[in-house]
């Protein structure tokens, strides 16, 4: 029989995404147990409290308004946990003091366990853990900016996200302080209102972008490819070279599956149906492929795949139509190369 440590090394092992599959579409079904995070507390009626030593933890940890994103991945059976106890929070009330996100509860987690382990924390509370003080006194733990999300509406025009980007920053105000139109604290407090909008609809998960040419996005395409890419930003080159943006990235990642997201968000209903997956649901897989895709078998002998996207062509002309394209690797060179077919499933490959 296999020891606990041989199962543990074998489910943790990595390897390239396959082909999209019955099995890969489909939700996991097993789940981990305890982490055993933290110590449990000895029992013992006999302490005397006298002579127990107290541990004063030092808030010096500084935070910045804007800090670096952090790509996290986890077992299903942890992402699922965290999902209960946000499900449990949101339908009975309880545990109010936890965040109603996944990013939150695993920074509130962090939060306790630096302070167990090291007896310090932030100087300030972080901000995905004390969201609803941005929020206003509204008891709601859910902003109208995760819903829009959840759903797949629009939020903001490209125009207001400029705008709203530029008022976060002093030189938008520069002209009108000096000609007397508005005064610093008035421009002080438009910032301040401007970051806190900004922050919100970060918090939501929305990527905000610096290029003007961009809208905001559902998705931060460019940070879920590098995961794929164990952070390698060499791999984001052949993309922006051929101006290809995938509008869905990664619809079958190493943890993402964004097939469910089709029937609860507006979004992603709409841009894959612009393309040759306009009929797949969640239970297709290989024969799918194999009914729409001419050669499929062959395009796996000769590439491993690295992941799977619905993506436009950012060029005048070219920005309609949509793309299901494959990140992979050729299996006679090594090379990075982008498979893609069109809705009618003509194919192409740049490299």
């Amino acid at each position: 029989m296999e020891s606990t440590q041989e199962i543990s090394k074998k489910v943790g092992q990595a390897e390239f995404i396959p082909i999209p599959s019955l099995d890969l579409l489909k939700s996991p079904t097993s789940a981990v147990g305890h982490a055993g995070l933290y110590e449990p507390d000895d029992e013992d009626d006999d302490i005397d409290a006298a002579d127990v030593e107290v541990d004063t933890i030092t808030a010096d940890i500084t935070i910045g308004v804007k800090g670096g994103v952090i790509v996290l991945n986890v077992e299903d059976g942890i992402r699922e946990f965290a999902k209960e106890i946000i499900a449990k929070k949101k339908a009975t009330g309880e545990y109010p003091h936890l965040p109603s996100s996944i990013t939150g509860i695993f920074v509130h987690y962090f939060t306790k366990g630096i302070e167990e382990d090291f007896n310090r924390t932030f100087e300030k509370t972080p901000y995905s853990i004390n969201i609803n003080r941005y929020r206003g006194s509204g008891s709601s733990s859910t902003s109208k900016y995760e819903v829009a999300k959840e759903k797949g509406k629009r939020v903001m025009s490209k125009k207001d996200k400029n705008e709203l980007v530029a008022k976060c920053s002093y030189p938008y105000y520069e002209k009108d302080i000096i000609n007397g139109v508005i005064t610093e604290e008035e421009a002080s407090k438009s910032m301040m209102d401007a970051g806190k909008k900004k922050r919100e609809l970060e918090n939501a998960g929305f990527f905000i972008s610096p290029n003007k040419t961009q809208g905001v996005a559902l998705f931060d395409w460019k940070t879920e490819i590098l995961n794929e890419w164990d952070g390698d930003e060499t791999k984001l080159k052949i993309y922006s070279r051929h101006f290809i943006i995938p509008v869905i990235p990664c619809l079958f990642g190493k943890d993402t599956n964004k097939m469910d997201m089709r029937y609860t968000n507006k979004f992603v209903n709409r841009e894959m149906n612009k393309s040759i997956l306009e009929d797949m649901n969640r239970f297709d897989g290989k024969e799918y492929f194999l009914k729409k895709i001419e050669g499929w078998d062959d395009t796996k002998k000769h590439y491993a795949p690295k992941s799977f996207h619905i993506a436009k062509i950012n060029q005048s002309g070219k920005m309609k139509d949509r793309w299901f394209v494959i990140d992979a690797i050729r299996n006679t060179d090594g090379k990075q190369v982008l498979l893609m077919w069109d809705k009618n499933g003509i194919d192409g490959i740049l490299e």
